[in-house]
């Protein structure tokens, strides 16, 4: 365990026991309250009775369950100070449970478009541009869910000729900036829906002056060329399948060529406007002693070199991270959610993507101000710092926890990790077992 941590972390604590009881101000300091407002005027779930738990408490209470995976949800009402009014004691479960189905999903959905949006529009230092292309990767992932009825229902579960699985689950794609891990957008559903069809809205989502990576999951001609279409500059990144059917059109360099690719009939009596054939650019080349394909839009040879675009590929993991960082930091291993109603499952999700954006936006604070790339930065260990911050200092104004974030940011070297290292060990295939 780092030593410097440990060192941050008692200072901390002993700070924290001088304080006086903590205030829920200290935890709604984190986003603006004209945001949250906002998310539930817009939704209209403003409600004119003033509850102990009011809409806007449960709106953090639902960032909360993320925060704090191993807590019961009375358990963090209570540390959070989240029940409103004199009243002593905290609100029984139900109570709280009860608050969230008034909420819903809407307001949590608002919210975490706003945070989204807001903060992943910062700019960038110019080395984190290819060639001025900010980098986004699109990928998908599977949540599993309490093994309800209702869930069954509304998600499914994974299946195959012989079996069914265990659980129900939730399947989504998303959007995330390589350079910041920002969730920049997400779509979830239905298990038994593919990733791309959760893939086609975040198009929509997606920057001008882009690059988005895929795997070669997403090879769609309808797809990938609305994606490229659909705004100026926003351009795609992904392996080519093999073998690839394809017509060398004209060759860039060694092993570059520009390509012509046929357009399935499926996709054209699907949208009978898309053309019989299609053009990108592919780069061959050798990784590991094995080779390998990319197919791509950025066919200006002489802007985008083709070596570095193959070696940009690699900018695709950064998205599998912040599912690693979430499954395993956030969540502590445990890959159920919660909860036992379609609605709040979905209420969940947004909750996970908006807690998981605030510890980034804060990490992303840090590194600016330590100028070094946010990867640099450890997330397991900031990650439980600001949750302790949040959980063990009982702050008295709202301007205080803002002030001891910035107190933390100064202790950025103690987190620091050392340059990220080319891979050890190769992916390899597990075998099956006996």
């Amino acid at each position: 365990m780092n030593p410097f941590f440990i060192m941050a972390l008692q200072l901390d604590l002993d700070y924290a026991a001088e304080l006086a009881p903590h205030e829920f101000e200290r935890f709604a300091s984190l986003i603006d309250p004209a945001w949250i407002d906002e998310a539930l005027q817009q939704t209209g779930t403003v409600s004119l009775r003033r509850r102990r738990l009011p809409a806007e408490r449960m709106v953090w209470l639902v960032i909360g369950l993320a925060l704090f995976r191993n807590e019961p949800i009375w358990h963090i009402v209570q540390q959070l100070d989240l029940a409103d009014g004199p009243t002593p004691g905290t609100p029984v479960p139900s109570a709280a449970v009860a608050g969230r189905e008034r909420l819903g999903e809407a307001p949590m959905a608002w919210l975490f478009e706003r945070t989204a949006s807001c903060w992943s529009g910062r700019a960038v230092p110019e080395s984190a541009l290819f060639h001025g292309l900010r980098t986004f990767a699109v990928d998908g992932v599977v949540w599993s869910l309490p093994d309800t009825a209702e869930n069954c229902n509304q998600f499914g579960k994974a299946s195959n000729a012989n079996s069914t699985g265990a659980w129900p689950q939730l399947r989504a794609a998303w959007l995330m900036d390589t350079y910041t891990h920002l969730v920049r957008a997400a779509e979830f559903g239905d298990y038994r829906t593919g990733e791309l069809n959760f893939a086609k809205p975040l198009m929509h989502v997606v920057t001008d002056n882009s690059l988005t990576i895929f795997d070669r999951a997403y090879f769609s001609a309808a797809f990938l060329l609305d994606w490229q279409q659909t705004g100026q500059q926003r351009h795609w990144l992904m392996r080519a399948k093999t073998p690839l059917r394809h017509e060398v059109v004209h060759q860039l360099g060694p092993d570059d060529f520009l390509v012509r690719l046929p357009v399935s009939q499926q996709a054209r009596k699907d949208r009978p406007e898309l053309p019989s054939h299609w053009q990108a650019r592919l780069i061959k080349c050798t990784v590991g002693g094995q080779p390998r394909q990319y197919l791509t839009s950025l066919c200006d040879a002489h802007r985008f070199p083709a070596r570095e675009i193959a070696a940009h590929y690699t900018q695709r993991w950064e998205i599998e991270l912040g599912f690693r960082e979430i499954k395993q930091g956030m969540m502590r291993n445990t890959t159920t959610l919660r909860s036992k109603l379609p609605e709040l499952v979905r209420q969940e999700v947004w909750g996970m993507l908006i807690a998981y954006n605030l510890l980034r936006h804060e990490i992303a604070q840090m590194a600016d101000e330590l100028q070094v790339p946010p990867q640099r930065l450890s997330f397991q260990w900031l990650a439980l710092a600001i949750t302790t911050a949040l959980y063990h200092w009982p702050l008295q104004t709202p301007g205080t926890l803002p002030k001891r974030l910035a107190w933390l940011r100064q202790q950025g070297p103690a987190y620091l990790l050392p340059e990220r290292r080319t891979r050890s060990y190769p992916r390899v295939v597990k075998q099956p077992r006996s």
